[in-house]
């Protein structure tokens, strides 16, 4: 038989909205707790500006998120080393850090 009147109709709205509802979902990106994220622009390089937690917006394909972890992060330094009466003894240091939000893009462009 032939096919119902009307389904070819169907079928392009419905391939219209899977492809509606995919651009949406890639426009989209969630920045975590705890993290940045910088824009890099296919067509102006990296961004001047940061992005804090929640939910943003992109241009699929031209703009790229690049996520960064700003929580302070522990770093333990052991070092021997010899005491007046020439003992041998084990120093650790502890050393928190993290990277400055603001100095984010910047970061980026010169280490990567």
């Amino acid at each position: 038989g032939k096919a119902p009147k009307g389904l070819g109709l169907g079928v392009k709205l419905l391939a219209a909205g899977a492809a509606a509802a995919y651009g949406l979902q890639q426009s989209m990106f969630t920045v975590d707790g705890g993290h940045r994220a910088i824009i890099f622009n296919r067509i102006g390089g990296i961004q001047d500006y940061n992005l804090a937690e929640g939910l943003h917006f992109r241009l699929p394909w031209f703009q790229y998120p690049i996520v960064y972890d700003i929580r302070a992060r522990p770093r333990k330094i052991t070092s021997p080393t010899g005491s007046k009466d020439l003992q041998m003894v084990n120093i650790s240091l502890r050393v928190l850090s993290k990277p400055n939000p603001n100095a984010l893009p910047v970061i980026h462009q010169q280490l990567g």
